[in-house]
């Protein structure tokens, strides 16, 4: 992935559009946050060896639409985020690669023909 664009804002930029360009991107940017948070969780989660609390997310993320490059105020916000999503990538792979390995080494057991009988006798 490359860093995102920045773009300079000036006074010549101050126009009815420049608030809403703005805001559109700390939503755009908090949402990414917010699921950026989520899948840290999970991965401490699994990791602990908890069930997740949360089930997967209810929809596929959409890239927002029409909000053009990065503005400067938000440029190093953007910047940390790549690297965060970067990093849960990473070990949401490693993750998988163990999952993977361990599924593997549990299929080489042989499967119990009947199930064990336990008879409850004093002795």
């Amino acid at each position: 992935m490359t860093t995102p664009d920045v773009v300079e804002t000036t006074v010549a930029d101050d126009d009815a559009t420049l608030p809403d360009w703005s805001s559109a991107w700390d939503d755009a940017l908090r949402s990414v946050e917010l699921d950026v948070d989520r899948a840290e969780l999970l991965i401490r989660a699994m990791h602990a060896g908890e069930e997740p609390s949360e089930g997967l997310p209810a929809h596929d993320w959409v890239a927002p639409a029409a909000l053009g490059q990065v503005p400067h105020e938000f440029a190093e916000r953007a910047r940390v985020l790549l690297q965060r999503q970067l990093d849960v990538s990473e070990r949401l792979a490693e993750a998988m690669i163990h999952a993977r390995s361990r599924r593997r080494a549990l299929g080489k057991f042989d499967p119990a023909e009947r199930p064990p009988v336990f008879i409850d006798q004093a002795v």
